[in-house]
């Protein structure tokens, strides 16, 4: 089952490329239009057939810092919220899917009285699983507001500063490179420093 969904995920994403081809003509060109980069980036964070990375990178290379960072924090957010209200309709199954990631369940006990401040956190930590969170917070109840806000709050620096890498990185390669190396550093020192002060609570 596993095989023939990434076939028919493949097709589908062959078929919209036809489809659209004038359009990502003209996004190859440099004059996408608005709607369709926000179509994909909620589709490639859907089907993440590639890392997400890449696509705000790409975004940024296109639109620029601002407006290609806003269109992929909207898209990816609408892309999270989808999963999320997939995960509440389905939730038997979505708490079996999740089942598979044991350090999920540490959350439950935090997020319970701090849901936008999980969500953050969790969106601001590059190696969790986004989909996981997005089942998670659907499949556990969690509050939708609590979770598009933290949502938006947690994705937005990584996003600008990637939109921005990729706005750069042709022209100011060496620049582009230091404000990726220094954005990592400084989130590491910050998620340590937020361990080591949940240690001593």
């Amino acid at each position: 089952m596993k095989k023939w969904s990434v076939v028919i995920l493949y097709a589908a994403l062959f078929l919209l490329t036809y489809i659209y081809r004038h359009e990502l003509t003209a996004w190859s060109q440099g004059t996408p239009p608005v709607w369709l980069l926000f179509t994909l980036s909620t589709l490639l964070a859907l089907f993440p057939v590639m890392p997400y990375k890449i696509v705000v990178a790409a975004a940024g290379y296109v639109m620029g810092t601002l407006g290609g960072g806003t269109i992929i924090l909207f898209g990816s957010t609408l892309a999270g919220a989808i999963v999320y209200g997939g995960a509440a309709i389905f939730r038997e199954s979505a708490t079996n899917w999740l089942a598979r990631f044991n350090k999920l369940e540490q959350l439950t006990t935090f997020s319970a009285s701090r849901p936008f401040r999980t969500i953050a956190i969790c969106r601001l930590i590059p190696i969790i699983p986004q989909t996981a969170v997005n089942i998670y917070a659907g499949a556990t109840g969690m509050s939708f507001v609590h979770f598009i806000l933290g949502s938006l709050v947690g994705k937005l620096p990584a996003v600008y500063v990637y939109a921005y890498v990729g706005s750069t990185l042709e022209e100011q390669p060496l620049t582009a490179t230091i404000i990726a190396v220094a954005y990592f550093v400084l989130l590491i020192l910050l998620l340590w420093v937020w361990g080591f002060r949940q240690k001593k609570i």
